[in-house]
């Protein structure tokens, strides 16, 4: 953070403190790994539907803008989208938690915000991929307490390794992972309320992410068994038919039918996901009740959500993340707190970037003391008012318009489906249109193929329209989406709030940023669409096809040309260059053991801190290994 927003901020936080601080709301994520929205994983969790759906409100439209854990994980803390923050994916060179450190994102972001605002913040659980024993003595910067999850062990659910503040990492043995990571929470929670200042607590299991490479995720022993019976959601795009599979891009037009023995695999699959998300469910019970007793539930925010969604057997794909249909993209969002009505649903769009602006509304932040670099902006207004009839052409584009984007290999999380000899050519670029009465996804991919699905029509994302367009309508419509899109894949800050200030079709507006949205004459598709602009949006000179060069594991400007505005600045104003970093790495470590027999049994329902912490033991020298 530069030092004077943060002595802005600092300032302000100061100033407020004294007479707002015992008033200001309190924040507490929930965070889960990979967790599914449209699998209907969310209704397998009684608690969760009784604590906060129906005592909530539930938000149907919320995407992450990128389907893999670390970029999602960074464009949510730093408010931008991947390409702002260029932590493309999991390891290098595409981006882990050593490219956020290198770039110095690490040194600006929400945190640090929040701090600045007068909070305690801390975060418990799993923060990004690549936070390992290499690193555990760089803890993330900002938060007032950590305790990390720390790889190799994050998917490891009965090999419980964590680093508290960067000090020598714990194994916690005879503990399952949820029971650990509930534990904790609780006892920060007792903390917290007793520091007389407002806080933002993160709890974040890895759950239900698979156990290890492609495992099933295992469950607590209590709830092993819990979930017998249920089956993946079948029918919709699930094994989808031939004709379907033939208009994908890429290596997914290579996908066999799914055959009875992935089928088994893909419904035991579900079942263990389900079941580890009992735990999560006990979390969820035991945050309420605690919050309660300590007299401030009323004045928290519990927000439930994930990283990013997960498919199985969704257009043939057994199982995993990483595309930009809706199983993979569009999230839970569940949220309860100050003035959230409750058993309420709304319709309104929102992504993962917009929480930062969001929280430091709730903070108190001013607006023009917000970060310049963000690319969302807050809802706490939609937060709040869920029932607001959305209108048909907003002035704010970003009431229909959402990015998403992924760069490298496709992911494939199931041992009996054999990996394309292509699925290494998954890059692409999309956006979602999410209005009131219309939607659409639209995709360019690495291999330049196209996609054009009318999600109103056919949600499942089933019928490419781009893949022989006939008529002149969707030929028209494709100029305009392909024109958006270069705007989005561009965007930052203001054009990502409102891509529409980039593609006005007056002489002396055309390719530039208009400053003052109440100005615009283009507001969102359907007035796009008016023939009168056919000769604005054909002309390639000024829209010109969105395409890659190749594919490539990373986001490399040259191979991503043309960008509208032609320089794009992709936040580089705002990180270091990571040019060739280096993730550091251990070698010659000695063998971790993990539990004897799978943990989490009744009798661990209701464990103390101090029973944890009798079994748990600091890793020697010789376990944290030498780094390289």
């Amino acid at each position: 953070m530069s030092f004077r927003r943060y002595m802005l901020l600092a300032f302000a936080g100061a100033t407020q403190c004294l007479a707002q601080n015992a008033t200001k709301p309190n924040i507490v994520l929930i965070f889960p790994d990979d967790q599914d929205f449209r699998l209907g994983s969310t209704e397998h969790m009684p608690i969760l539907q009784k604590e906060l759906v129906q005592k909530g409100t539930q938000f149907m439209n919320h995407y992450a803008t990128i389907a893999l854990c670390c970029p999602s994980r960074a464009s949510l803390l730093r408010g931008q989208a991947a390409h702002n923050t260029n932590i493309t994916n999991v390891d290098s060179p595409g981006g882990n938690y050593a490219k956020f450190m290198v770039s110095k994102e690490n040194d600006d972001y929400l945190p640090h915000w929040l701090v600045a605002a007068g909070y305690n913040a801390e975060y418990i659980g799993k923060f990004m991929n690549g936070y390992t024993r290499a690193l555990y003595m760089n803890p993330p910067k900002g938060w007032t307490h950590t305790d990390m999850l720390v790889d190799p062990f994050t998917y490891l659910y009965n090999n419980v390794v964590m680093s508290q503040n960067g000090e020598t990492p714990i194994h916690y043995k005879g503990f399952h992972q949820l029971d650990v990571i509930r534990v904790k929470a609780l006892d920060r929670l007792d903390y917290l309320a007793g520091q007389n200042k407002p806080f933002y607590l993160t709890i974040a299991p890895a759950t239900p992410h698979v156990e290890a490479i492609d495992g099933l995720p295992t469950p607590q022993t209590r709830h092993k068994g819990s979930a017998d019976g249920l089956q993946v959601p079948r029918g919709g795009n699930w094994n989808a038919s031939q004709e379907s599979q033939d208009q994908k891009p890429s290596w997914l037009k290579e996908l066999n039918y799914l055959n009875a023995a992935q089928a088994e695999r893909i419904d035991n699959h579900y079942r263990a996901r389900v079941a580890t998300l009992q735990g999560v469910d006990e979390i969820i019970q035991d945050v309420v009740d605690r919050l309660d007793k300590l007299g401030i539930l009323n004045n928290t925010y519990i927000i439930y959500t994930s990283d990013n969604g997960y498919h199985l057997g969704n257009h043939r794909v057994a199982a995993g993340k990483s595309l930009p249909y809706r199983e993979d993209t569009n999230m839970p969002l569940i949220i309860r707190g100050p003035g959230i009505k409750a058993d309420a649903t709304s319709y309104a769009p929102s992504v993962h970037y917009d929480f930062p602006p969001t929280f430091l509304e709730i903070a108190g932040v001013k607006s023009e003391d917000l970060p310049p670099f963000l690319d969302g902006q807050s809802r706490l207004a939609n937060w709040q008012n869920p029932d607001a009839v959305l209108e048909t052409c907003p002035l704010n584009g970003t009431q229909e318009v959402i990015n998403v984007e992924f760069w490298g290999g496709g992911n494939l999380e199931n041992p009996l489906q054999l990996k394309p000899s292509d699925i290494g050519n998954n890059s692409y670029k999309t956006l979602r249109i999410t209005g009131p009465e219309k939607g659409y996804l639209y995709s360019k991919w690495c291999t330049n193929e196209e996609e054009l699905y009318d999600t109103t029509a056919d949600p499942y994302e089933l019928t490419n329209l781009a893949a022989d367009p006939q008529d002149e309508s969707t030929k028209q419509l494709l100029n305009r989406l392909n024109a958006l899109l270069l705007a989005t894949k561009s965007c930052a800050d203001a054009t990502c709030r409102n891509p529409w200030k980039l593609l006005q079709p007056e002489a002396d507006r055309r390719g530039t940023i208009v400053a003052d949205d109440a100005s615009l004459t283009i507001t969102c598709l359907g007035q796009a669409m008016d023939p009168k602009y056919d000769a604005h949006f054909n002309d390639t000179a000024l829209f010109p096809r969105v395409a890659f060069q190749e594919c490539m594991e990373y986001q490399y400007v040259p191979n991503e040309q043309p960008f509208l505005p032609a320089d794009p600045g992709l936040g580089m104003q705002y990180r270091a260059a990571t040019d060739n970093y280096v993730t550091p790495s251990v070698s010659g470590a000695a063998l971790i053991l993990r539990n004897a027999v799978d943990q989490g049994g009744p009798e661990q329902r209701n464990v103390t801190l101090a029973q944890i912490m009798a079994k748990a033991v600091a890793l020697t020298q010789a376990q944290i290994g030498q780094v390289s």
